[in-house]
């Protein structure tokens, strides 16, 4: 005879075999994209050197000159953190708050100029 609170047993064994395949699935999924990210990371790190390296062979920009830069770019968001934050922006046409590198309102729909070139 099957005793009731062995087929309990038995459904939450399976329930936890479920999730712990879904956990899985969704770990490879992130690991993928962290994987992703950083290709883009190293790709980028690439192009800014090379840049770099052009400026300074056909422009003369200092290291020196590098660094302040960064610096002032660095805290004209407020925060010296090694980071450039772009504050939220509102529409123009609704007033609505826009998230700072969105191009459209997401409630009016209107076009959104970003704060700065590379935001776009």
């Amino acid at each position: 005879m099957v005793d009731s609170a062995d087929i309990f047993q038995q459904l939450d064994l399976y329930r936890i075999r479920s999730n712990q395949i879904e956990t899985r699935s969704k770990l490879r999924k992130g690991e993928n994209e962290v994987d992703a990210l950083r290709d883009q990371i190293d790709k980028m790190a690439l192009i800014n050197q090379a840049l770099y390296d052009l400026l300074k062979k056909h422009v003369g920009i200092t290291d020196e000159e590098l660094r302040r830069k960064v610096r002032e770019l660095d805290v004209s968001d407020g925060v010296e953190d090694g980071r450039l934050r772009s504050e939220p922006l509102e529409c123009p046409k609704c007033g609505a708050v826009v998230t700072a590198g969105a191009l459209k309102c997401y409630s009016c729909g209107a076009t959104i100029a970003p704060s700065r070139p590379f935001n776009a």
